[in-house]
């Protein structure tokens, strides 16, 4: 039997926080959007908990449709780039600075890394660069019914693009293509040299 994908459950609870303190109001839209299992099981969850991923995917096309793409892309920036002083990936963020310096190319070849400790079963993720000031994050192996959830995917593009705050530098990342069937997507990231 295969396992489901899932999510490390503080990412998920992180999220719903986060549109809490950008908005109140709307964050009691978000909750009031999510089916009522689906808040419980998020409530009621573990932070270390990997929850079924079809929560976060909820989530977030609950947020796109009450905020807007344009304000849920920046919510969910402004979430990862919290999440990078927690627990879980202060240490990460501290070894990959250290490590591979604050030039974005070389940092977002860490992704796989950060990846692999808050989803499970969701496929892999690598990063090509592609010349000196952009590349892109080539998602592979992922769940059908992840792959067509293209709103979820440009959730996750908008997310990453919390790095470019990381290093104070102007960026953007993008969904720029999906195939459900072979369970692929392809996101840009382009940034400011220094």
């Amino acid at each position: 039997m295969i396992a489901s994908p899932s999510m490390l459950g503080g990412f998920i609870q992180g999220t719903l926080e986060a549109i809490d303190r950008h908005d109140a109001e709307l964050g009691r839209r978000v909750r009031s959007g999510l089916r009522p299992e689906s808040r419980q099981a998020i409530a009621g969850a573990s932070r270390i908990a990997f929850l079924d991923l079809e929560l976060d995917v909820e989530v977030t096309e609950v947020l796109y449709r009450e905020a807007g793409p344009d304000r849920a892309r920046e919510i969910l920036r402004a979430n990862l780039a919290e999440t990078f002083t927690s627990p879980i990936l202060r240490s990460f963020v501290a070894m990959a600075l250290r490590l591979r310096g604050n030039e974005p190319g070389r940092l977002l070849q860490w992704s796989s890394k950060v990846w692999s400790q808050i989803y499970r079963n969701f496929g892999s993720i690598s990063f090509v660069p592609v010349g000196d000031s952009k590349g892109r994050f080539e998602l592979s192996e992922l769940p059908l019914a992840i792959a067509e959830h293209s709103v979820y995917l440009d959730g996750i593009a908008a997310a990453m693009s919390a790095v470019f705050d990381l290093l104070e530098i102007d960026g953007r990342v993008a969904l720029k293509a999906v195939d459900p069937a072979a369970g692929r997507a392809i996101i840009s990231a382009v940034w400011e040299i220094a």
